[in-house]
């Protein structure tokens, strides 16, 4: 229903449901985020408020959905109310596994001791990326920042990272590439990591936290809906 943006029968549904849990309203409230529906979001969140007070999750989608429509107010409202809540966001985090060996990435990090390569790696990506088609998506910088330092913050997500090493550890192989995130890949690495196995023509499966991503060929398994 979240899909077809049939939110209110969604609403309906979830309120029919004895003792309705967090997960429930935060499909609902991803499903806001994905369609840009910040006045439906935020009626939904207070109606899960009533059962739910105190989940963090639903607090910090709530603030993703507000950073990603520009309301910088209402983003430093809702810190305000998860710091008074006591609740914390784990970082992100993306790792990958290459000859048995695991390599962590967090973002903005570049403590790896291959660092440079990296780096290298990473820029030749996006340039390449660029000339077919990818355009960094700012709404997905959760900070109020200058259009260029936004676009600077989102190259250095751990995901872009994580590949980037792998492609170039991987170099001359036509293996998959297989990276975990413990938070949900953002929509603008989402599209960046399918322009790249467009690139590069290499299989990419990602596993973040809400679901598996089998990138092939410019295009991911879950249709752009996750």
């Amino acid at each position: 229903l979240g899909r077809a943006r049939r939110f209110e029968e969604a609403a309906m549904l979830i309120e029919e449901v004895k003792n309705p849990d967090a997960i429930l309203w935060r499909t609902l409230l991803n499903a806001c985020k994905i369609h840009g529906e910040v006045e439906m979001a935020e009626k939904f969140m207070r109606k899960m408020l009533d059962h739910t007070p105190e989940d963090g999750g639903s607090h910090i989608l709530l603030t993703n959905i507000y950073a990603s429509a520009g309301k910088w107010d209402s983003v430093i409202e809702m810190k305000s109310a998860i710091r008074d809540l006591r609740l914390k966001k784990s970082p992100a985090m993306s790792w990958v596994d290459i000859d048995r060996e695991v390599h962590t990435f967090m973002a903005g990090d570049l403590s790896h001791p291959r660092a440079h390569e990296i780096l290298k790696m990473l820029h030749e990506l996006v340039e390449k990326v660029k000339n077919l088609g990818y355009n960094p998506d700012t709404k997905f910088v959760l900070q109020d920042l200058e259009e260029e330092k936004k676009i600077s913050s989102l190259y250095y997500h751990s995901e872009k990272l994580a590949i980037a090493f792998a492609l170039w550890k991987t170099c001359g192989r036509n293996t998959t590439i297989r990276i975990f995130k413990n938070l949900r890949v953002c929509g603008d690495c989402h599209s960046w990591i399918k322009f790249v196995s467009l690139l590069t023509g290499r299989d990419i499966v990602a596993r973040d936290a809400k679901r598996f991503h089998h990138f092939k060929g410019g295009i991911c398994s879950c249709k752009d809906y996750w």
